[in-house]
């Protein structure tokens, strides 16, 4: 148990969370399957659920069986099992896999729908995400003392290959036996819709090839309503055949919301990482009524974490309402996605592990040298803004590099990796006891004493994602070290602090920038 306060009420309430941190006692969880006729409840014969996770759970077509991708707590060994629903007993071993760094399950088995002996598995084995379709009926029985009374070894074919990743299963077009997927082929800056034959594996777009799609399937996979922006695109609204052929019926062209206001000019582009050779994409907001005559302050905004992409090619490159204030009010916005984020393939995301924070800092730094290159931008007034792991990242950079960065604002940040929930901490940066090293470095505990800027830290006083010991902490040995720094906590705030709180957030912020920058 996390203690939480609530201070709503007149004798404050302790309200607390369930929190494993890294290296300590995790969930013991256990699978049941209830049945609202006889209302009984059977529990998979699973074993021991000390330091196991049991994810991605899908039913056989027939509900008969249940099918599970097991992680053991280092999460380098994922297995999927079948289960007898009925019964609860563990039936075989089907599939496993396994990754010196850490293997990432996301998704659970789809079956094919003309097919009750296949499905396609989801792995990232050979760099990025794919589908591979494995077929139950050739499956080869062994026995094996370990997994229970068989191991099935299943063949399965690779169904989407190449530099890019599969994002998402939409469904499935079961007179063509083709399956229809969200993915980067395009781009990585983008989602487009595609339909991929499950006989050949060939495949064709669906939709215009620019633009971040979202796309929603009729139930018998003929159709599409395909919802996309694009950098220049407001948004267009479709209705398309997964044919791949026509131009279809446009349900909506919107026109630019944004023409009756002085917009700023916004781009698009790319710099190389910290390696000497990885591209890393950018955005940058110029400020409105631009002068190139002038030197302007820069705010970098960073996030920086896996599963996580700031600028797209969607409209306004993924740039929100806040970033077009900011440049009301005259500052360059800069944001570019570090090596560690998503959506680039396993070695461009798991660079981070062991190590967070390192190389995405080195890619940061790379996008200040960047910034230090236009004639435009005054090197000497830089800040930088980031909520949750940007917070982490903002606190990061303007301690390890604290003659670059004038002023910081940071949002819920992890301050220790050591106080962060146990899956997402030891999936990154392995168990405290096996790495001490990596997160002696990553604390930034012992960072308190190098600041010299302006530096604002907010927070939700209820946070249950980045519990306040981490920011507390952080305050605490500022005072120890007699170093200056500014507070916010929202009472009653979670980690994403909404409502009322949110603007007063966005005004507490963009008025530090304008104090201290």
């Amino acid at each position: 148990d996390y203690p939480q306060v609530n201070p709503s009420t007149r004798v404050a309430t302790l309200e607390p969370d369930k929190y494993p941190m890294a290296g300590m006692t995790s969930h013991k969880v256990t699978v049941g399957i209830y049945n609202p006729e006889s209302k009984q409840t059977i529990y998979l014969k699973g074993g021991d659920p000390t330091d196991r996770y049991f994810t991605n759970i899908t039913w056989s077509p027939d509900g008969q069986k249940v099918y599970i991708i097991e992680l053991n707590r280092d999460q380098n060994h994922s297995q999927l099992f079948r289960y007898d629903a009925v019964t609860g007993e563990k039936e075989a071993l089907l599939y496993e896999e396994k990754h010196e760094k850490y293997v990432e399950p996301q998704h659970p088995i789809t079956f094919v729908p003309w097919n009750e002996h296949q499905f396609i598995y989801q792995s990232q084995q050979d760099g990025y995400n794919h589908l591979y379709l494995f077929d139950l009926s050739q499956g080869m029985m062994h026995p094996i003392e370990t997994y229970g009374p068989t191991k099935l070894m299943i063949p399965y074919t690779q169904i989407t290959q190449g530099e890019w990743l599969v994002q998402e299963i939409l469904g499935f077009k079961e007179k063509t036996q083709e399956v229809i997927i969200m993915s980067t082929e395009q781009s990585p800056l983008q989602s487009n819709a595609y339909a991929v034959s499950l006989k050949d594996g060939k495949r064709h777009l669906i939709g215009a090839a620019e633009g971040v799609h979202h796309v929603q399937l009729s139930r018998s996979g003929r159709y599409v309503i395909d919802n996309y922006t694009s950098h220049a695109t407001a948004r267009n609204i479709r209705i398309l055949s997964t044919s791949g052929k026509g131009e279809g019926h446009e349900m909506l062209s919107a026109t630019n919301p944004m023409d009756a206001y002085n917009m700023p000019e916004i781009i698009l582009g790319s710099i190389k990482a910290a390696d000497g050779k990885t591209d890393l994409y950018y955005r940058l907001v110029k400020p409105v009524n631009f002068d190139a005559s002038k030197k302007y302050p820069a705010i970098i905004y960073v996030y920086g974490g896996p599963h996580s992409q700031m600028v797209t090619e969607s409209w306004l490159a993924g740039a929100n309402l806040y970033f077009l204030f900011l440049a009301q009010q005259g500052y360059v916005v800069f944001t570019v996605d570090n090596r560690g984020t998503d959506n680039r393939g396993f070695e461009f995301e798991s660079i981070i592990h062991r190590n967070l924070g390192v190389a995405e800092m080195a890619d940061q730094m790379k996008g200040v040298d960047f910034l230090k290159t236009l004639p435009y931008v005054d090197p000497n007034r830089i800040g930088v803004e980031g909520w949750s792991y940007g917070g982490f990242m903002t606190i990061s950079l303007i301690t390890n590099y604290p003659d670059i960065f004038k002023v910081a604002v940071a949002g819920g940040p992890v301050i220790d990796w050591k106080w962060y929930e146990v899956m997402y901490g030891e999936r990154y940066m392995d168990n405290p006891a096996v790495n001490p090293e990596g997160y002696a470095r990553t604390s930034l505990i012992n960072k308190a004493k190098d600041l010299k800027g302006k530096l604002l830290i907010c927070q939700g006083a209820i946070d249950p994602v980045v519990v306040w010991e981490h920011s507390l902490s952080f305050i605490r040995e500022c005072i120890k070290n007699n170093v200056q720094v500014d507070y916010f906590p929202y009472p009653c705030a979670e980690h994403n602090v909404m409502g009322k709180d949110r603007v007063h957030l966005h005004d507490k912020i963009s008025m530090y920038f304008e104090d201290y920058l």
